[in-house]
């Protein structure tokens, strides 16, 4: 497997619960900006005001992204942080030229672009979580870890049989 983890106790636990938040707020703020642009198509709601919100949330998505990045390399995780490193080098792509942000005059032609931009990005981020998954649960425990009687480590939990 690519996942040999390198951390183990407190610092793994603590790492692999910031990954997981990271990856809540990630998820969480590409649905939120779906859900904003989506109820733009009706003409229904103010575009200036939604092009606000949704730029509220880039930052916080762009960060959580470069912060699950670190968290990745710290733990090992290398085949992850493969998967991850294309949506790390986009979202620089777009903020460093400042193209992230939304124009409220412009958003009704790009609309649909964008949209179909964060399909793709929730799709394949989607992916890329499935794919830690089976890493997860596929690992096995190395040979210098002592097994106890009843008891198998997976990664950072636990499990008594």
């Amino acid at each position: 497997m690519f996942n040999k983890q390198k951390t183990y106790g407190s610092p793994g636990r603590l790492l692999s619960t910031i990954g997981v938040l990271s990856t809540t707020l990630i998820m969480t703020c590409l649905g939120y900006s779906y859900k904003l642009l989506s109820g733009l198509g009706g003409d229904a709601i103010d575009p200036v005001e939604i092009c606000g919100k949704v730029n509220s949330v880039k930052v916080p998505e762009y960060s959580a992204h470069c912060i699950l990045f670190v968290t990745l390399i710290l733990q090992g995780w290398w085949g992850t942080l493969i998967l991850n490193f294309p949506f790390l080098f986009y979202n620089f792509a777009q903020w460093y030229p400042g193209k992230y942000l939304l124009d409220s005059t412009q958003i009704f032609p790009t609309l649909s672009e964008v949209m179909h931009e964060l399909k793709i990005k929730a799709g394949l981020f989607f992916l890329a979580i499935l794919y830690n998954f089976w890493e997860w649960t596929s690992w096995s425990p190395p040979s210098y870890l002592a097994m106890k009687k009843l008891f198998r480590r997976t990664k950072n939990l636990g499990i008594y049989f």
